[in-house]
């Protein structure tokens, strides 16, 4: 297959995969807060929203400005905000196919990888930011890749020059945690090819240096002045070894095979217990994998590009983790984004060893382990346990309470329920309990996220001494009534 023609294949099947990812489901809370602003009719009203808002929703200018703009061509539904990120999905896929270097097999095991990738599959059916991080950290480590390969070549070339400046600018512009990737990737390239050979291949392509440098410099004093303003991400839970595991859990795609979020958040680890088969299966796939490449690149990697993928890879994500812990945030794979292309280079060396060696029993262990793999994109995709917050019909039985003329106290995100047409100016509808006594007391109470909303727990009180139950649940919901809402 010609090579223009094999990347057009990429391209074709990334979309149809991103297309089969994508969902209909309730928008959550971070998936509210991003659609009100996306649907303000003006730019002016964009930023006001934003402004006022004033938490680390500032910190995704570039993904939140994206959001706006497709939204006025595509509309507002969930799978047209969702779908914004079908295309960021493609080319990242397709970046790290070029990336691998010439082997096709490489580059087809990269593809594979990534195709069926659960953590990809997750925020692909997401309006976040985090396939979009995708998209340009796989630019840039491909760019890292080629370079590693072809040092001379990659600094001679206009083209490489080009898609780094996009990668790095990318980056920054999507997300601040990204931030620390870019200036990880810039250090590797210093570091390898040293401050004259950057310096010519910048003179060689003035205009891309001279607005990467622009770029970056106006995004760093963006965002010190978000820090200024006290724009920090939400503080609810800690980063600890557990967290650690848990990133890569997400990122190596397992986390269709195991609980679902929502079920690991109130119930805690206990809740594994049930899928431990399936998680043990799913983690032997991924170390079989991890081992071959490491096998197949032990006699290929010597001290410098060890040295040249510490300073790319493990000092970002060290001073991620650390900015998570001394910030009081519980870090989770999506924080770590950046990471995924390191991760899915490395397992694909080790599925394309497999599948290149002569034994017929290694070629049906790679398409077992694939399979494992395209398993848990198909359990994020289709299993109820992992769905999101049921906004949409906790908006619904709170209209339906109202429109029977009782009195409803939500206690959820107000982003996500103006989205989905919660009356909040309603007489008959409040957004907090006045405790001990609310005066008139409510006849249904919509409870959200017991961590977020009741973290003293003193609503569950509440509603218990005043004989209220539990009459429905919802994913991340519960619908607490003194008598079921008709």
């Amino acid at each position: 297959m010609r090579k223009q023609t094999y990347y057009w294949a990429i391209g074709a099947l990334a979309f149809l995969v991103g297309a089969l990812a994508v969902t209909s489901q309730s928008l959550w809370i971070d998936e509210g807060a991003a659609a009100l602003k996306a649907m303000e009719p003006s730019l002016g009203g964009w930023w006001h929203n934003l402004r006022v808002e004033g938490n680390s929703n500032l910190q995704l200018i570039g993904e939140l400005l994206y959001l706006w703009g497709l939204e006025k061509i595509f509309g507002s539904s969930e799978i047209a905000l969702r779908a914004s990120n079908i295309p960021f999905f493609a080319g990242g896929v397709g970046a790290l196919a070029w990336g691998m270097g010439p082997r096709r097999r490489t580059q087809t095991a990269a593809v594979l990888l990534a195709l069926t990738n659960a953590f990809l599959w997750y925020y692909l059916s997401e309006a976040r930011p985090y396939v979009v991080l995708f998209g340009f950290a796989a630019v840039t480590a491909a760019c890292l890749f080629r370079l590693l390969q072809e040092p001379e070549e990659s600094l001679q070339s206009p083209l490489w020059f080009r898609l780094f400046c996009v990668g790095l600018i990318g980056l920054c512009l999507t997300s601040l945690i990204a931030v620390p990737w870019a200036l990880g990737a810039i250090g590797a390239v210093f570091y390898l090819r040293g401050w004259r050979a950057v310096g010519r291949c910048a003179l060689r392509c003035k205009a891309s240096a001279a607005l990467l440098m622009a770029s970056l410099s106006g995004l760093g004093l963006y965002y010190l002045w978000t820090l200024q303003l006290g724009a920090r991400a939400s503080d609810v839970g800690r980063t600890g070894w557990a967290n650690i595991a848990f990133i890569f859990y997400e990122l190596l795609g397992l986390a269709g095979l195991g609980p679902g979020r929502l079920a690991l958040r109130t119930e805690g680890a206990g809740e594994v217990l049930a899928f431990l088969p399936m998680m043990i299966a799913g983690t032997l796939a991924v170390l079989i994998l991890l081992l071959t490449g490491f096998i197949a690149l032990k006699g290929r990697i010597d001290r410098r590009s060890v040295l040249f993928f510490a300073i790319a890879v493990a000092l970002p994500f060290v001073l991620a983790l650390a900015a998570g812990a001394s910030s009081h945030m519980r870090l989770v794979g999506r924080h770590l984004t950046p990471l995924l292309p390191f991760l899915l280079a490395w397992v694909a060396i080790g599925l394309a060893h497999l599948l290149a060696a002569p034994a017929l029993w290694k070629k049906s262990l790679a398409v077992l382990l694939l399979a494992v793999l395209l398993l848990s994109a198909l359990e994020i995709r289709l299993a109820p346990r992992h769905r999101r917050d049921d906004y949409r019909s906790a908006a619904a039985v709170a209209r339906a309470a109202l429109d029977s003329g009782q009195r409803v106290c939500w206690l959820a995100d107000l982003s996500t329920g103006l989205y989905y047409h919660v009356p909040f100016g309603s007489p008959r509808l409040a957004t907090s309990l006045n405790l001990p006594g609310p005066n008139p007391p409510p006849d249904v109470v919509i409870l959200s996220k017991p961590d977020i909303y009741d973290a003293s727990g003193a609503v569950r009180g509440y509603l218990a001494a005043e004989d209220f139950k539990v009459t429905r649940a919802l994913p991340a919901f519960q619908i607490w009534t003194r008598s079921p809402v008709r």
